[in-house]
């Protein structure tokens, strides 16, 4: 979210527009909404404006935090500062984790959630559109 918000280009930003047209749902824990507002207020000031405009039309908000038992399900799945937002995704339903800091999860291969880099995740979009169009 904040590398889509500085720069208007690259597979962060990508994918922020294939969400905004709704050819992907994204959606964004309010963990991960304050830690993004922090980085930004801290390193990127000029980023804040776009970044709330992209939240406001981009992406769907969980407001509710992941109760103690998800959290335990999902708590060696992640590094200790990251296992909310794992919780949050699989409470989501989600079936992609995107994520710079790929290194910081590891869920279990039986799990139906895939983390990536949002040019691995632009990638897979790619070749999913590719093989519809018979490319």
């Amino acid at each position: 979210m904040i590398a889509g918000s500085a720069s208007a280009g690259g597979a962060s930003f990508a994918l922020l527009q294939l969400a905004e047209l709704g050819l992907i749902k994204g959606y964004v824990s309010v963990r991960v909404l304050e830690e993004c507002r922090r980085n930004l207020a801290k390193k990127l000031p000029g980023a804040i404006a776009p970044f709330e405009n992209i939240v406001e039309r981009c992406v769907s908000i969980t407001t509710t935090q992941p109760d103690k038992a998800s959290l335990s399900l999902v708590s060696n799945q992640a590094h200790k500062k990251d296992v909310s937002i794992l919780a949050s995704a699989f409470e989501t339903k989600a079936q992609f984790l995107v994520t710079f800091n790929v290194k910081d999860y590891w869920p279990h291969d039986t799990a139906r959630l895939e983390v990536l880099t949002p040019g691995e995740l632009l990638s897979c979009i790619r070749l999913a559109l590719n093989k519809e169009s018979g490319g």
